[in-house]
């Protein structure tokens, strides 16, 4: 493992960012349907139970609405305040039922648009809600008892079956009697010794009376333990958890009356993962308490394919005083063809319409969402029942409109003020969330590329303007700095973390950031002062000792480095590049078992990590286990096809090792490594003679050894122009390869 591989990490505020890119808050897509793609128009739907003649009852005609649309949630122990069970629960409130369907206020449901158009769509038809008007119209009667209905059956528990496994809150939440709504963040560590996907996640709140909605989130850093560490009660306040996230391509909620549903395209979990939810909790005039559960689904299959996530969106949202019209618009241009799967959109309290459209490349327009009466506290994820097609050059666009004006009912300022964007309710936000599936795995790291810098270039923009509203905010100086150096930026990023440095010098993600760039310039004197200095600021910072590891071991200082990867392994025991950096430093001495035992440990966290495999390979190598060694290098070429060095090691092993020779695999690895490296890498070209030899290939092995030798020779390796030379005079006599591994390092 390179010592820039250890390394590749930069830290925003209370959580560490990998440098190649952004990962955005994504919404899941468990409950997409199995048809294909849906026309570019769909039509309204029509028509509802047709009312049979005489007066409407409630046995007959109200109770089958009810129980189809309400009572998942009017019902005894659920959310809703009151129970719409029976005849009488109905009657009571008959007046009320017929308001809020008629105005739409209930069922909740926000989109306007098509019938059928969103799986899961909780609305009423126009007969449906006409219903209502008339039972009253017509005496609010019960009926014959020969049309009563039976009561719908619920079942009790885990939805789904019982999880695999269940995490939950170790102690209830105090909800006080009355007051202000409350949003509260719960740490949940999920106990897993090795990387699971989720099929399936069941959210229980334990007491769906005080809970409005929420969001699950994802930390895999620790950091977020830090942050609810600072808080004495359970939990910790706000609405801003930064480095959470959501799982890639994914998003995860509840809200009242919402089933837990498969997901359609598992999603990786890994060991030290903690769940992050975010609750809105409504009083209810009483002290309530509230103890949540979710139950997780696992299997070991990886998914056939990922779902990625389009978001657009602004942080630079400044609303005046009384403004009744402003605007939030962003837009992306497709790059390759896309499936939307599902669509997620975002605001607070002053957002009062949303619409998101499709233009294509033929100028017709497809309308994704349109909601014309935005409510904060209904917000949901709203997945399409056929996925949408969307051709490369399809333009998605967003308009939201928000009103700061005294009119606005939701209004949380009175008289309004200015707002600007924040996470907090009384700050706003503008954000959509797209779900999409490509064709294939090129489209979808194209679109991956292309959508991190759209996303960056946002952040930077929101972070810039912060800056300079605050510019003593050290967290925002800090987190500008990690978007700086991902655009290539540095000397810019530089100036913010030493500025942030200035004002708070014992600022330990700052001081790791500083490192970072100075092992990045190999200036490893100045690396590891900072890394020091971060760790007396932290001394559990596991990225800052994993580093300051590397560090020592660039400058000489092996014994030095094995007690910082040690330590970084105390305080997080799953730190992926702390066991592959010490297995690796541990197999260099020659101690080959417990190097394979770190690789093993990495690759429980990280089963894909190119680095961990490849050094598991060698481990396996120098004890005899060459055929292992080739199953999980093949896994390393597979994740990552263009590294020379597997690729290398790879050919030779297959071309001088009887148990596991494949003379024709062995030209393969040895033929794109070469092209890899541009044709003049002696080590890889003498490589690629030996394995044109074991495929009985002297002429052409004779060949491409001379060309070895010279180049060596050019290079004043001469050391490799005498092994070389040596291969090759075994060539021109004709002679195949002697087996060996010793090019195995």
């Amino acid at each position: 493992m390179s010592p820039r591989r250890a390394f590749d990490y930069l830290t925003r505020p209370a959580a560490a960012l990998v440098l190649v890119g952004l990962t955005a808050a994504l919404p899941s897509q468990g409950r997409v349907r199995a048809q294909g793609p849906r026309p570019l128009s769909v039509d309204h739907a029509q028509g509802g139970r047709e009312l049979v003649e005489g007066p409407v009852t409630f046995n007959r005609d109200v109770a089958p609405i009810l129980y189809s649309n309400c009572t998942t949630c009017h019902r005894p122990g659920e959310a809703a305040p009151f129970s719409l069970l029976t005849y009488n629960d109905a009657k009571q409130r008959a007046g009320l039922i017929a308001s809020v369907t008629s105005s739409h206020v209930m069922p909740p449901w926000q989109p306007e648009g098509a019938e059928g158009e969103f799986s899961g769509e909780r609305r009423l038809l126009p007969r449906e809600i006409d219903t209502f008007r008339r039972w009253i119209e017509d005496g609010l009667q019960e009926g014959s008892s020969g049309d009563r209905r039976a009561l719908p059956t619920f079942t009790e528990g885990w939805q789904l079956g019982v999880p695999d496994v269940i995490v939950t809150m170790p102690v209830a939440f105090d909800v006080p009697a009355d007051g202000a709504d409350v949003f509260r963040n719960f740490v949940l560590p999920v106990p897993l010794n090795a990387r699971r996907y989720v099929r399936a996640l069941e959210f229980r709140p334990g007491n769906a009376r005080v809970l409005h909605n929420a969001r699950i989130l994802l930390d895999d850093t620790g950091e977020i333990r830090r942050l609810d560490a600072k808080d004495d009660v359970q939990g910790f306040a706000g609405m801003d958890v930064p480095g959470a996230r959501f799982p890639d391509g994914h998003f995860l909620g509840w809200a009242p009356g919402k089933a837990p549903a498969r997901e359609a395209y598992q999603w990786p979990i890994a060991p030290g993962t903690d769940f992050i939810v975010q609750m809105h909790l409504k009083p209810t005039g009483r002290p309530e308490q509230i103890r949540a559960s979710i139950g997780l689904y696992l299997t070991d299959e990886a998914p056939a394919r990922t779902p990625l996530m389009l978001r657009l969106g602004s942080k630079t949202i400044e609303i005046p005083a009384g403004e009744s019209h402003y605007e939030v618009t962003d837009r992306f241009e497709l790059p390759v063809d896309v499936t939307a799967l599902s669509v997620y959109p975002h605001a607070h309290y002053l957002a009062k319409e949303m619409f998101v459209r499709a233009t294509l490349p033929n100028g017709k327009s497809i309308t994704l969402l349109h909601i014309p009466n935005w409510n904060f506290n209904w917000q949901d994820e709203y997945q399409y029942s056929q996925a949408v097609s969307l051709p490369r050059g399809a333009t998605i666009e967003m308009h939201y409109r928000y009103d700061n004006s005294a009119d606005n009912p939701h209004n949380p300022s009175s008289p309004p003020r200015p707002v600007v964007f924040g996470s907090e309710t009384t700050d706003e936000m503008g954000e959509l969330l797209v779900q999409v599936l490509t064709k294939n795995a090129e489209d979808a790291a194209r679109l991956r590329a292309q959508t991190a810098r759209k996303n960056l270039l946002t952040d930077v923009a929101g972070e810039e303007k912060r800056l300079a509203d605050k510019p003593a905010d050290v967290e925002t100086r800090n987190a500008l700095g990690v978007a700086y150096v991902q655009l290539g930026r540095v000397p810019e990023a530089l100036e913010q973390f030493k500025a942030a440095l200035v004002l708070a010098p014992d600022h330990a993600q700052a001081l790791y950031n500083v490192g970072v760039i100075a092992m990045g310039d190999q200036r490893m004197s100045e690396a590891i002062a900072s890394f020091e200095r971060a760790i007396t600021a932290r001394p559990d910072y596991a990225e800052a000792l994993n580093n300051l590891g590397v560090a020592f071991e660039a400058t000489g200082r092996e014994e030095d480095a094995e007690r910082q990867f040690r330590a970084a392994l105390s305080a997080v025991p799953s730190h992926a590049a702390a066991h592959n950096n010490l297995g690796r430093l541990l197999l260099a001495r020659g101690n080959v078992a417990e190097g394979i035992a770190h690789f093993r440990s990495a690759l429980l966290t990280r089963p894909d990590d190119p680095d961990a495999l490849y050094n598991l390979g060698r481990g396996l190598i120098a004890e005899h286990h060459e055929a292992e060694a080739a199953q999980v290098w093949r896994r390393a070429i597979a994740v990552r096809p263009d590294r020379v060095t597997v690729l290398v090691d790879m050919a030779w092993l297959l071309a001088t090792n009887s148990s596991v020779q494949n003379a024709d695999a062995a030209v393969t690895f040895a033929e794109k490594a070469n092209q890899l490296s541009g044709g003049g890498n002696p080590a890889v070209l003498d490589v690629l003679a030996t394995a044109y030899a074991s495929q009985g290939r002297m002429d052409m092995a004779a060949r491409i050894a001379q060309r070895a030798f010279q180049r060596a020779l050019a290079m004043k390796n001469d050391k490799l122009a005498g092994e070389i030379r040596q291969r090759l005079d075994v060539y021109q006599t004709g002679v195949g390869p002697a087996e060996s591994t010793d090019r195995v390092r």
